[in-house]
């Protein structure tokens, strides 16, 4: 899969573009994926974006669901062959009919153009599906409005899921994302408790502007050098490198006490175990952690 972040360059082949942010890439945004996947005779591609500014952020209780690499591997096993991903600062000031002709006619080279109903487009978002429309007839371009998919009589949104994740609610937002939710980051060095209390754990800081679901506890499965381990991952704000606080995952990965320090490793999360709690001692601590662990181990062993 290629992906590019500004049109320089002679662009895509002639491409079946699907247009949406695609954040959390939910069971709404994989149907218009799709269409553009379907499509034969031309390229699968994505046109989404990247807020790279914090002043940029105009939606209302915005944060990511998906981090930019996880949001790119799901793109690739959809089936995705080309994304086009600038900087929202780039193409913000863009108004609808520059944008159209720029990017998705210059650059893009569409030849078929998919979104939902509610898509907006160009500077404040003054392009809407109707608009959109009207420019691809205008040129030749096939355009299709993929309906939204719904659940429970509603469209799944990543609104919905936003809220789900912060209610600790794993289990309606997995349903609604079409897999598990899923948080990535670097393995850093925490306060090394864990280890000498019998329960070693890996640390991950959660980065600016993404989601962090409810503290707590979660029944989550890791994936290590192509092996699954189940574990009990703790969300929540801890001391962490440089005696800072920040919010972090902290996870006790069962059958497993390797050093990793440094690497990338994602969790897939599939339950929430308990909420937050103050311990009244360490073997309380102790005993609590690991009786999470084998929670997670009951529900998850299927799954690995």
């Amino acid at each position: 899969m290629e992906i590019f972040d500004s049109v320089n360059g002679p662009g895509l082949p002639p491409a079946a573009v699907a247009l949406g942010l695609f954040d959390g890439l939910h069971l709404g945004h994989q149907a218009v994926i799709r269409r553009a996947v379907e499509t034969k005779g031309l390229v699968p591609a994505v046109f989404t974006f990247r807020f790279d500014e914090e002043g940029s952020v105009t939606k209302k209780n915005f944060a990511r669901i998906l981090s930019p690499a996880l949001k790119r591997e799901r793109l690739r096993a959809l089936g995705v062959q080309a994304v086009f991903e600038p900087p929202f600062s780039s193409i913000m000031a863009l108004p609808p009919e520059e944008f159209f002709q720029k990017i998705l006619l210059g650059f893009m080279h569409a030849k078929a153009v998919f979104c939902g109903g509610d898509f907006r487009f160009g500077k404040n978002a003054a392009g809407d599906a109707g608009l959109l429309q009207r420019l691809c007839e205008e040129n030749g371009v096939a355009f299709t409005v993929v309906p939204p998919v719904l659940d429970s009589g509603k469209p799944v949104s990543s609104t919905r899921i936003r809220a789900a994740l912060r209610e600790g609610d794993i289990g309606t937002a997995n349903r609604l994302l079409g897999y598990p939710f899923m948080t990535g980051g670097t393995v850093v060095h925490g306060q090394h408790m864990g280890h000498s209390l019998g329960f070693p754990t890996i640390n991950q800081l959660f980065q600016p502007g993404e989601l962090i679901p409810r503290f707590g506890v979660y029944a989550t499965i890791a994936e290590i050098d192509g092996k699954k381990y189940i574990g009990a991952t703790d969300i929540g704000v801890k001391p962490t490198v440089g005696d800072s606080f920040r919010p972090a995952a902290e996870t006790h990965l069962l059958d497993f006490d390797r050093d990793i320090y440094g690497r990338e490793v994602t969790l897939s999360y599939y339950a929430f175990l308990r909420g937050e709690r103050k311990f009244r001692s360490l073997p309380e601590l102790t005993s609590t952690v690991l009786q999470n662990a084998e929670q997670a181990r009951e529900l998850l062993k299927e799954k690995i």
